[in-house]
């Protein structure tokens, strides 16, 4: 080996091996290009200057302003560091590692500790003390300049707040545009404003749910929000675009929709600094109120009435309840959303059971039940079919007795309003509190020693503290006289239907059943079945043992039932000859086409004999009147054999009527035991009431019983 060459060895051997470290603040810097590459290339360019053997460059669009321990490609270098892999990182500049005064000290502290030094290509800063306080310095500067960065954010905002000025950006809400070209002011987009409104009207008038709202504009080819903000497609572009396989429909999304219909914007109400998006210490961030959240009423014009408003936010907040896992046959639930159990207040779902439709409780014992002893596991269900017609009679009754008295259920509705809002137990305690403040800052004036003096004003400032929340919630009390006329509306359009249909309220349709139950406000309380299953009445008879028809027509139940419970083993029984009438197939033949009756073929069965049952029960070719006539007359020819049949003792019979669980049907009908039913506190008081209604209601106490018209 000659010596130039050990000589380039020795050079290759002791060149310092260094890490470029580039960030950038955001992915959309390092889509631009303007930083990542800019520092690689000026750090490359530093180390072949100074004779430097890059061994890696590590990039990554993180905040500055996050944690150094979770921004990954920083831990790698501190790690390559550590094991001496590398001996110095080289940054643009020393704002690359953070904004972050402490956390900046510590990383240097941290890579000088293992040997290993930091380079800065733009400040060329050298590890002395010097350099060292030069580079504390600039650190501090990179953390108050980012604090800088958000005051002049937000100062755009706040002067245009000051100037009573809509706040300006790039593009109007969706059903607006601004009024002029210095964006002062906000007007109607007659078309978005349009697509806006028809949100509330198929959500609220015509019970559509969020999603089937978004698949109607998607089908009707309404362009979304993102899409409405672009160029529309015309001519070439509009052909390009099918050519291409681009898809036609941008289908609406439940989230758009439903943060539509929340929208504060469509009553002309304008809301500044909504949300603020903090960074937390893991890197991730989080959106919270905006402590300068400021709300103009009457910033814009409104799309949509605050009596509509109020209707959508109203089914919103029942929207799982009523819309989410809607059934099947929604039509075959009309109490959905009105139905609770008695046992554990929960709403009793729609639920189908052995293809029946039935509202079930879901609700399960559970160790995080505040009082588990009071809730037993139970299993309560009832027939849609039993008990949507019984309330719906029950209201039925309620608007006969409405239609004489509604001056005075106008009247006591008003009333009703009335008391709400002149509730002055809020305004008493305000002004109890402001006395006793008074009080206090007297007493505080007049007090010489320190320490009572300090007692006094610990005192003052707890009572401000109360007398604020005081305030701020009588004030939100106060939006309960902007639903008055809300009220009064829902309660005249039920008067008018009441009107309308007259005599005919089982006419009615589904949605106006659906719209009268909800301004009736009716609650269906279900019971569980607590007289359980009553014991059938014996058979009485001399006949001692009883063919299946037979024991079917004495007892009610049907044969299909008892012949299940004997095929089960529940109901003994035991197979005995009997004699049975049996024909020739040729005979059978004859007579029926002699009398004309029907032609039947019986040649494709291999019997040729065939009994009174399965001419008449199995093949229907005849009836039980017609073959017994003949028989009497002697019309056709029979024989007799005997066929073993099942036949059941009238003791066991019995024995199984105590203790069958079966239920008549008359029974299993009646729910009226089972249910509790109140209506709106509106209705309380306005005499509709009967005099029967009362003396059930005093038996409520004891037994469930059909209607109540207390406050539930």
């Amino acid at each position: 080996m000659s010596v130039q060459d050990q000589q380039a060895i020795q050079e290759f051997v002791k060149r310092k091996r260094a890490i470029i470290y580039c960030r950038v603040n955001s992915e959309r810097q390092k889509q631009d290009g303007e930083s990542l590459e800019y520092q690689e290339e000026r750090c490359r360019q530093w180390a072949e200057a100074n004779n430097i053997q890059v061994i890696v460059v590590l990039a990554e669009a993180k905040s500055g302003y996050i944690h150094y321990s979770y921004r990954g490609k920083l831990t790698l270098a501190r790690q390559m560091i550590r094991d001496h892999v590398a001996d110095m990182i080289i940054v643009w500049d020393l704002r690359r590692f953070s904004r972050n005064f402490v956390h900046s000290a510590m990383i240097f502290q941290e890579i000088e500790s293992y040997g290993g030094e930091v380079i800065s290509v733009s400040e060329n800063i050298d590890n002395s003390l010097t350099g060292k306080l030069i580079r504390s310095v600039l650190a501090w500067c990179a953390e108050s300049e980012r604090e800088k960065i958000n005051e002049y954010a937000n100062r755009h905002w706040q002067k245009r707040h000051e100037l009573e000025l809509p706040m300006a950006t790039s593009t109007p809400p969706y059903g607006w545009q601004w009024g002029d070209k210095t964006k002062t002011f906000y007007g109607l987009n007659i078309e978005e404003a349009a697509v806006r409104r028809s949100l509330f009207e198929m959500f609220v008038e015509l019970d559509m749910s969020i999603r089937q709202i978004g698949h109607k504009l998607t089908i009707d080819g309404i362009r979304t929000p993102r899409e409405a903000r672009k160029e529309p497609l015309n001519g070439d572009k509009k052909l390009a675009a099918l050519e291409n396989g681009k898809p036609k429909l941008i289908p609406w999304t439940t989230g758009t929709i439903s943060q539509y219909l929340r929208d504060v914007a469509n009553l002309g109400t304008l809301v500044i600094c909504k949300q603020k998006r903090v960074l937390l210490e893991n890197g991730k961030t989080k959106h919270i109120v905006h402590p300068d959240q400021k709300v103009i009423p009457g910033a814009m014009p409104a799309i949509v009435s605050p009596e509509l408003f109020e209707r959508a936010q109203r089914k919103l907040a029942t929207n799982r309840e009523t819309k989410s896992q809607r059934p099947r046959d929604p039509e075959s639930f009309l109490l959905v959303g009105h139905v609770y159990c008695a046992i554990c207040g929960y709403r009793m779902r729609p639920a189908w059971d052995k293809k029946l439709p039935v509202y079930r409780c879901t609700k399960h014992i559970s160790i995080y039940d505040a009082n588990p002893h009071q809730c037993e596991p139970h299993i309560q269900r009832i027939r849609t079919s039993l008990l949507d017609p019984a309330v719906w009679q029950d209201c039925c009754h309620l608007f006969e007795r409405l239609e004489p008295i509604q001056a005075t259920i106008e009247a006591e509705i008003k009333n009703s309003i009335n008391n709400l809002l002149e509730d002055t137990t809020g305004r008493e305690q305000i002004a109890a509190l402001k006395l006793a403040i008074e009080h206090a800052s007297q007493e505080h004036a007049k007090q010489q020693n320190e320490y009572l003096r300090s007692l006094i004003a610990q005192d003052i400032q707890a009572k401000l503290e109360q007398l604020e929340r005081f305030e701020a919630e009588c004030k939100a009390a106060n939006g309960i006289a902007a639903l008055t006329a809300t009220y009064q509306q829902r309660v005249l359009e039920f008067i008018e239907f009441v009107n309308v249909m007259r005599g005919r309220y089982h006419e009615a349709t589904f949605q106006e059943k659906r719209n009268v139950l909800n301004v009736l406000g009716v609650k269906v309380h279900v019971h569980p079945d607590v007289k359980g299953t009553p014991p059938l009445p014996p058979v009485e008879t001399d006949q001692e043992w009883l063919s299946i028809s037979e024991a079917s027509e004495l007892t009610g139940i049907h044969r299909n039932s008892l012949m299940l419970h004997v095929h089960n083993g529940d109901l003994k029984s035991q197979k005995m000859a009997t004699s049975h009438f049996i024909f020739h197939r040729d005979e059978i033949t004859r007579y029926l086409k002699e009398k004309k009756q029907k032609v039947v073929d019986l040649s494709q069965y291999e019997d040729e004999w065939f009994t009174m049952h399965r001419l008449v029960a199995v093949l229907r070719v005849t009836t039980w009147r017609i073959l017994n006539e003949a028989i009497s007359q002697g019309e056709v020819e029979f024989s007799t054999k005997d066929i073993m049949r099942t036949y059941i003792h009238r003791d066991e019979l019995n024995r199984f009527l105590q203790e069958s669980p079966i239920k008549l049907r008359s029974l299993v009908e009646d729910v009226s035991d089972r249910i509790k039913i109140t209506y709106s506190p509106l209705f309380v008081g306005t005499g509709v009431q009967t005099s029967k209604d009362a003396s059930k209601s005093s038996t409520s106490s004891t037994t469930p019983v059909l209607r109540s018209w207390s406050c539930a």
